[in-house]
């Protein structure tokens, strides 16, 4: 898998090499920051589409069995958005999807984890295989439990 490139430190005059195989190999994930513990969950997923985030919420869903209502908050991703998704929402009384606002980012905790995976695990590494990386991801998130400090889960 090709690593993805980030700032990176060298003595003056060395160009540093990133080796590439050039494949289209990719680990799509889906992830949450539960508000009570600031500890990020993902879950690896086939494809960025609308099955795959239903299978996700059901994922959330299993996770936290004795929760009556769950609200996520999510992105403006269109697979949030398309008639699968709103159809399975209809159908189910759990989970309560809520857009946060267009190109925000910053109002997004699981955004912030996904900065700190690509630039404490991923960056600039080279995996040989999307098994590699994939366990690569579950050991960052594992370590950073209780780490989480974006602002926004400490409000209650």
């Amino acid at each position: 898998m090709d690593p993805t490139l980030a700032a990176q430190w060298a003595p003056k005059g060395c160009q540093p090499q990133l080796f590439s195989d050039s494949t289209r190999e990719r680990v799509n994930l889906c992830g949450i920051v539960d508000i009570d513990t600031m500890d990020a969950m993902v879950q690896k997923i086939p494809k960025g589409n609308a099955e795959s985030f239903i299978a996700f919420l059901q994922w959330v869903t299993d996770i936290y069995p004795k929760h009556l209502r769950i609200q996520l908050f999510v992105d403006n991703a269109r697979w949030h958005k398309t008639q699968t998704v709103k159809k399975y929402l209809a159908h189910q009384e759990t989970i309560v999807l809520n857009f946060l606002p267009s190109y925000s980012p910053e109002l997004n905790p699981m955004e912030w984890e996904w900065h700190e995976l690509r630039r404490e695990a991923t960056h600039t590494r080279r995996f040989q295989s999307s098994d590699e990386c994939w366990q690569t991801i579950q050991q960052h998130f594992e370590t950073r439990k209780g780490k989480n400090k974006h602002l926004l889960c400490q409000l209650n």
